[in-house]
């Protein structure tokens, strides 16, 4: 496959940051990120990246002009960083995390809470609906895991059924951690922290919004948790990760390692990790699956917005296809799980349809695959990303 280099325009660095080479593979902006510092990371990124974080969060503004009817995105923008305390926790909790924000920011030359609002699209996404300014949107992401089959890998996958100011903007980061064996490929998105991903000690998350469950105006937003996921060598160490964290939004993390893949609900303070599935499989969509969930609404069809994207019957449909299919189902067979409606989300509408699907390959031994496509399965194939 041919590689387009693309040369990034480059004002000015900080001393000893070289500035990696973006790769453009099948659609999908693909850099390697070496910093010594978080800081010096973050601006490998913004630099490389510049245009499209520029050319991202014009988007954003205008999606938000368009959709949401706000006629000054810059004021709305500075005023939910400023009345949110998303920036605050992330500040004192995941102060490394925090910098790399920093970098990102001052590298691609923009301005670092518009940045950090445009990346924490869940939480501003659940504040706009919830503010009245969006209807409940066509889809919003559907994770599965499949585990234990003897010699055949596990599998972690993820629908990212978003906004489609996201158009454009797939991404994966190699990001090589200093002083450190760690690895991570991270999918994310132009600017973003992250989205999904693996690293090489075989730890892979998805996330997808609950929807019924409570969120509040502080807390770490999701693309955050899911980096500090993926600083872990197993699910144990995931697990007690979410366990110290605070959540801004209701959120299933699943998670995979070499072993098992689990399923786990948090919200606010709250993290529950899902009973055991009867089969070597889990499946989340965005209502709680948890007995006697404290729930804030019902999430069935008859309620007021209820299916949330059909959220039962995307469920419904990945249940019952891994029941017959679980001990045997391969990656095309995942392919064709998640490009079958209504678990794809395309045409979809602006506030939410299938921009992007990523299939982790998690073997007993050996490094693990990413495959992502660069926007709807349904049009784009998988395109393959290795340590």
């Amino acid at each position: 496959m041919q590689l387009l280099q693309l040369s990034p325009a480059i004002s000015q660095n900080p001393p000893d940051v070289n500035i990696p080479t973006v790769e453009y593979r099948g659609g999908i902006y693909f850099l390697e990120l070496d910093g010594k510092t978080p800081y010096e990371r973050g601006f490998q990124h913004g630099v490389a990246l510049k245009f499209v974080i520029q050319r991202t969060i014009r988007n954003f503004n205008d999606w938000l002009r368009d959709n949401a009817n706000i006629n000054e995105p810059d004021r709305m923008i500075q005023e939910f960083a400023a009345n949110t305390g998303h920036i605050s926790t992330v500040k004192n909790l995941l102060p490394d995390l925090y910098q790399e924000m920093k970098g990102i920011a001052d590298g691609a030359g923009v301005d670092f809470n518009e940045l950090f609002v445009y990346q924490s699209f869940d939480e501003l996404f659940l504040f706009l609906m919830n503010s009245g300014a969006i209807d409940f949107a066509n889809g919003h992401c559907t994770t599965v895991g499949v585990y234990g089959r003897n010699d055949i890998a596990n599998y972690v996958t993820h629908n990212n059924d978003i906004p489609t100011y996201h158009e454009g903007a797939v991404t994966v980061l190699k990001i090589k951690y200093p002083n450190s064996d760690l690895v991570i490929l991270q999918q994310t998105f132009a600017g973003q922290i992250g989205q999904n991903g693996v690293n090489n000690y075989g730890v892979g998350v998805g996330v997808n919004t609950i929807a019924d469950l409570s969120i509040t105006d502080k807390g770490i937003p999701v693309s955050f948790n899911v980096r500090k996921i993926l600083e872990c060598k197993n699910r144990h160490e995931a697990v007690d990760y979410l366990n110290s964290a605070h959540f801004g939004t209701a959120m299933n993390y699943m998670i995979a390692d070499r072993e098992k893949v689990i399923s786990v609900e948090t919200w606010e303070d709250n993290v529950v990790v899902l009973k055991d599935w009867e089969k070597s499989f889990a499946v989340h969509t965005n209502h709680s699956l948890q007995e006697n969930a404290p729930v804030i609404f019902e999430m069935d069809p008859s309620s007021g917005g209820g299916s949330y994207g059909h959220t039962q019957k995307r469920l419904e449909l990945a249940t019952e296809t891994l029941l017959k299919e679980e001990s045997t189902i391969s990656f095309e067979g995942i392919k064709k799980l998640k490009s079958t409606r209504p678990i794809l989300v395309n045409p979809g509408s602006p506030t939410g349809r299938t921009i992007m699907c990523m299939i982790v390959e998690i073997p007993a031994n050996g490094d693990p695959v990413l495959y992502t496509t660069p926007d709807s399965p349904n049009w784009f194939d998988h395109v393959r990303f290795d340590f």
